[in-house]
């Protein structure tokens, strides 16, 4: 079963970063120059470190990223492989609970190909709830090991497991909840566990969860890293309005898992009223479904261990405690896991009914079932194949969405080459872009995408007053993720007209001081610091400042484009040649004109600067050798 699992993900291999990889990985310089200590101090957020609340996750980056780089392929294998090892730990959890090795195999299938999951193990970025489940449940394994030895040394390893959980995503804080259902309820072993031993392993499992609570609080002065965000709908739409709409929501989770349709990549945000007929249908539902869950704990405690172990790990993301995304596929990982034991043992049940009639009907219920949610899962992965097929499907599925259509836009503007398309089409796409921004823009003003997405526009259209307007408007609506804002703010000030020739050095000098300040592990913004330098003639504070981008990045092209024109034009072929060979591999991803521009200026250089070829007047740690 888990070969079955692993072999169905394969095609994942060929998808590419989206989403948040980007910022989580690719530009985040912290992965390349780790200050790990910074992680125990509330300095890790206002130096805006990504993820600085989960540090289980930011230590797993680092180090992955010391192994696959930026390799797509092999971070997508990486992400296989914790999903296939969740799956067999959840089955070795459920085995000490005393379940048959039939329901442990079939739950691990389809557990294994939940089509709810396709995003969760799609995107590189989310392996924050794959790693929380993975270190979460095998804290499960060490407790229920604990009940049934005495030993007290894998309960000691259990907290830790809890607490390093729960540092990869707070979403774990509920696995203690599932953790004592099974061993109270105990539904296939029906021995009552040692009571102070149970509470015992609730303490220790607990203690773990409070203290990763208390880092967030040592962190964000609360349990919630959002509660300040001015994306959350709680305050536009107020707390009572989120929770009516949260019931409609975890409803719409509990017909993804039985049903597979209406996954999506993106979903929006809204409020409810708890007078509407959906919220009270909703509420009804679920009160019933948690009352028959509890109702049958003595008669039919598999029942109660799936709902009320269901219920329970789906309150971290029932929007009690405030979240950016009210709804998205990813929350459900862990909350599947109990479902899906009851799923399979209703299909198993159902088969033993068809075998009284049919004996090779059997398995056929439970062979149905995965089926149907691997072929759907399969589908449902294609949407995050890349940047452009995720926000696509986004905005066909979501077409209410702000988000999907400023980045569906920006997509679209990575391919504006009037050069390539020819310049009617080029202005028709232009056209068609603006089109998507304003109407990011008018869904939600108080996002800062939308104005990302006309400054973005306006820079190619070359109105430089017009980018600059956007871009500060962003910046005002904006309260994280700023680094890029600041860099464009910065390096377009030097074009930005109305102003005198010292005045933009200035502006320009004032912004990325503020990116440095509060950004200073995004590449990005020490190279646009370079750039500016550059452009303003420091050319040894223009070194220094592409040799820290460099650092934080050394894939990024830009950073090699524009510390190879500063080698060119102090006339330093030495410097030149070396960056060349250092970042060959980079360097092959320029547009084949500018990369043959920057060859034959190397050239020319060596042949008008002979001595410079020889020493380099820059010291940027290039080596001859690739």
């Amino acid at each position: 079963m888990l070969a079955l699992v692993a072999v169905v993900h394969l095609p994942l291999l060929a998808f590419r970063l989206v989403y948040d990889d980007w910022w989580t990985i690719a530009a985040n310089g912290f992965l390349r120059a780790p200050q790990l200590a910074l992680l125990l101090s509330p300095e890790a957020v206002a130096q805006h470190v990504p993820d600085a609340f989960r540090p289980t996750l930011v230590v797993f980056d680092v180090i992955t990223y010391q192994l696959c780089g930026l390799s797509a392929p092999l971070h997508h294998a990486l992400s296989i492989a914790l999903h296939v090892a969740v799956c067999w730990l959840a089955q070795r959890w459920l085995a000490l609970l005393g379940a048959p090795l039939q329901l442990r195999a079939a739950t691990l299938a389809l557990y294994g190909l939940l089509a709810v999951h396709a995003e969760a193990v799609a995107v590189v970025s989310f392996r924050e709830d794959l790693l929380a489940a993975l270190v979460g449940l095998f804290g499960l394994v060490l407790a229920s090991m604990f009940i049934r030895s005495g030993k007290w040394g894998p309960l000691a390893l259990a907290a830790l497991c809890s607490a390093l959980a729960c540092g990869a995503k707070l979403s774990a804080a509920a696995l203690p909840g599932l953790w004592l259902l099974g061993e109270v309820l105990q539904p296939w072993d029906r021995r009552p566990a040692p009571r102070r031993r149970l509470i015992a392993g609730a303490l220790a499992l607990a203690l773990g969860v409070a203290l990763a609570l208390a880092h967030t609080w040592l962190l964000h002065g609360g349990l919630s890293p959002y509660a300040d965000s001015p994306r959350l709908e709680a305050h536009r739409a107020g707390y009572a309005a989120v929770l009516a709409a949260s019931t409609q929501i975890h409803l719409g989770y509990l017909q993804q898992i039985v049903a597979p349709f209406g996954l999506s990549p993106e979903y929006v945000d809204f409020g409810a009223r708890w007078t509407d007929p959906a919220t009270l249908l909703a509420s009804a539902a679920l009160l019933a479904l948690l009352v028959f869950g509890a109702a049958n704990a003595r008669r039919r405690p598999v029942v109660a261990f799936a709902i009320l172990g269901a219920f329970a790990l789906a309150l971290p993301t029932s929007n009690l405690v405030a979240i950016p995304n009210m709804r998205a596929d990813r929350f459900l990982y862990l909350p599947s896991l109990p479902a899906c034991v009851g799923l399979c043992a209703a299909a198993l049940a159902l088969g033993r009914r068809l075998a009284a009639w049919r004996p090779a009907l059997e398995l056929a219920p439970l062979v149905v079932l995965v089926v149907v949610q691997g072929a759907v899962r399969l589908g449902a992965a294609h949407s995050y194949r890349n940047g452009v097929q995720l926000w696509t499907d986004a905005l066909a599925q979501a077409p209410g969405s702000a988000r999907a259509h400023a980045l569906y836009a920006e997509g679209l503007l990575a391919n504006a080459d009037p050069s390539d398309r020819g310049e009617i089409a080029h202005e028709l796409l232009l056209a068609r872009v603006e089109a998507h921004c304003l109407r990011a823009r008018d869904l939600d003003p108080d996002d800062a995408l939308g104005h990302v997405c006309l400054a973005r526009l306006a820079l190619i259209r070359e109105a430089w007053a017009a980018a600059h307007d956007q871009w500060l408007r962003a910046l005002a609506k904006s309260s994280e993720r700023n680094a890029r804002i600041l860099a464009a703010l910065a390096l377009h000030s030097l074009d930005l007209p109305g102003l005198s020739a010292s005045q933009r050095p200035q502006l320009a000098a004032e912004y990325v001081a503020r990116g440095l300040r509060e950004y200073p592990f995004v590449p990005e913004v020490w190279a646009t610091a370079g750039r500016i330098a550059h452009l303003t003639g420091a050319a040894t504070e223009a070194d220094a400042h592409y040799q820290r981008a460099y650092a934080l990045a050394p894939e990024r092209l830009q950073t090699a484009l524009w510390g190879l024109e500063l080698a060119l034009d102090l006339g330093d072929a030495a410097a030149a040649r070396k960056i060349w060979v250092r970042d060959r591999k980079v360097l092959d991803r320029a547009p084949t004109a500018r990369r043959m521009e920057l060859l034959l200026r190397t050239h020319e250089a060596a042949r008008l600067f002979p001595s410079s070829a020889q020493a380099s007047m820059l010291d940027h740690g290039a080596r001859d050798d690739p």
